[in-house]
């Protein structure tokens, strides 16, 4: 998963880079230092079900080292997410702010670049982006093979989680070791294993950790949705998504 530091007005805080985040979201506690205004109540659905919040005046988000954009993000406890993942948020960053960039996620030497355009390599692939990122991918399990759209999402920290009703047609049932997950809006069901092989813009990753039992979909996902593609999937690569020129290529 990936942390950068972001400012808010005269307040800087940590937040999550969440490219399978509708919105950009603040803690209620960073919210009140940043003399953020708030205003009508709103709903975030995520893992585990739905988190109160209430929609927020717009503000510029500053990343650090990176460029302003202004967005109206929420504002919700994160206290539990920050539990959950072992780090206190004061917000997570997500594709309202990031579809204006290019976005380099470099896991190899951990860093974060963005930038207004760059050159599109002959390799790219392309990605559909409605409210977040989505591309198409091929799941291989003994002799199974599941071919779907999935969404591009940096704030799961499995390789690759699959909306449950997706894999039991194509894998069966009773799939994984069952356990509980705790996701931004609580506890949720987890089925924990492996599959054989993730075929993705022209990579092949071997033997990933997945969850095969997602509960969760997607508003914005097509009749193909397949689950999500989390941060693990790039381990030790280099990944570039163009939102604005909907493309992405990995090294």
């Amino acid at each position: 998963m990936i942390f950068i530091d972001v400012r808010v007005g005269a307040s800087t805080g940590v937040f999550l880079l969440d490219t399978g985040a509708a919105a950009s979201v603040l803690d209620a506690q960073f919210a009140r230092a940043a003399h953020v205004r708030q205003g009508e109540p709103r709903q975030i659905e995520g893992r585990g079900g739905e988190l109160g919040a209430r929609q927020a005046e717009l503000v510029d988000l500053v990343p650090a080292g990176g460029p302003a954009a202004s967005v109206a993000p929420l504002v919700a406890d994160l206290s539990d997410a920050s539990k959950a993942i072992g780090e206190p948020l004061a917000g997570i960053l997500g594709a309202d702010y990031l579809r204006g960039f290019v976005l380099t996620l470099d896991y190899r030497a951990q860093r974060v670049g963005l930038a207004r355009e760059t050159v599109d390599p002959t390799d790219a692939v392309p990605i559909r982006l409605d409210q977040t990122p989505y591309v198409a991918a091929r799941a291989i399990l003994g002799g199974h093979i599941a071919e779907g759209e999935f969404g591009i999402d940096t704030g799961s920290n499995t390789a690759v989680e699959f909306w449950r009703p997706f894999a039991e047609a194509r894998f069966g049932r009773d799939l994984g070791t069952r356990a509980l997950g705790l996701g931004v809006a609580g506890e949720s069901a987890t089925a924990r294993g492996r599959i054989d092989r993730l075929e993705v813009a022209g990579r092949a990753i071997t033997a990933p950790e997945v969850n095969f039992a997602d509960e969760t979909r997607a508003d914005d996902a097509g009749p193909r949705y397949g689950g999500v593609i989390g941060g693990p999937a790039w381990s030790g690569l280099v990944l570039t998504l163009d939102l604005p020129r909907r493309r992405m290529w990995v090294r």
